[in-house]
């Protein structure tokens, strides 16, 4: 593999500078097959959608590692601009939830529903718990598009401000307060107060979302 100049490393893959203006998100060695192309299906719906997102390019595989050339977008993550900055954080989570309204105002079946992502998930884990798939599949339905990890940290802030999101993996449709439950969830495991001014700012109390964030927490510890 010629030489690429590593730009950063998750838990699943590492970023490369690859040609100009272009970056190669590359996984590690053994990572599904399914789950790339699902991520680069997940990636061109967004898109498609006219979404602030990289412009997902193709797939690839250097050396036996599947990866995904996306457009190089230029930033900080927003959590890393909402820690150097606080005095800008009202701003800042304006911008935010601004965007995340933006997602959430699209509709699409082309891609997986957050019921057929969560059962999927528990299945390879070989969680056999008969009712908590029940209760999967008693939740409400809807067809709006969902980012599903939609937290500061999957949101770069360009110089010129405009912010665009990253991390497709868990794209799917589904009803907008599920995934208001899982941001605000995934903020307040960290930050509780961010995530209690994320909910009041999108207009959204607790209780509302309360039948999402049981199944979400439950599910958390067999993510990943």
């Amino acid at each position: 593999m010629q030489k690429m100049n590593m730009l950063g490393k998750g838990n699943t893959a590492e970023v490369f500078e690859y040609e100009k203006g272009k970056v190669c998100k590359l996984f590690f060695q053994g990572y599904p097959h399914e789950y790339v192309g699902l991520e680069f299906k997940n990636a061109k719906e967004m898109y498609r959608n006219e979404i602030s997102v990289p412009k997902p390019f193709q797939m690839v595989n250097i050396e036996n590692r599947e990866g995904i050339i996306y457009e190089k977008i230029e930033g900080k993550t927003l959590l890393t601009i909402i820690t150097e900055t606080e005095e800008t954080i009202e701003a800042i989570l304006d911008m935010f939830v601004h965007l995340h309204l933006d997602i959430l105002g699209h509709h699409s079946k082309n891609v997986l529903s957050y019921k057929q992502y969560l059962i999927a998930m528990l299945k390879n884990k070989k969680v056999t718990n008969q009712m908590l798939f029940n209760k999967v599949i008693s939740l409400p339905d809807d067809d709006y598009l969902l980012h599903g990890d939609f937290h500061p940290n999957n949101v770069l802030v360009m110089p010129d401000e405009t912010l665009v999101v990253i991390d497709f993996m868990n794209v799917c449709y589904g009803p907008v307060l599920y995934d208001i439950a899982r941001t605000y969830f995934l903020i307040k495991q960290y930050n509780i107060q961010l995530a209690n001014q994320y909910l009041k700012k999108i207009g959204v109390l607790e209780n509302d979302i309360m039948e999402y964030l049981n199944i979400i927490e439950f599910c958390r510890k067999y993510e990943g």
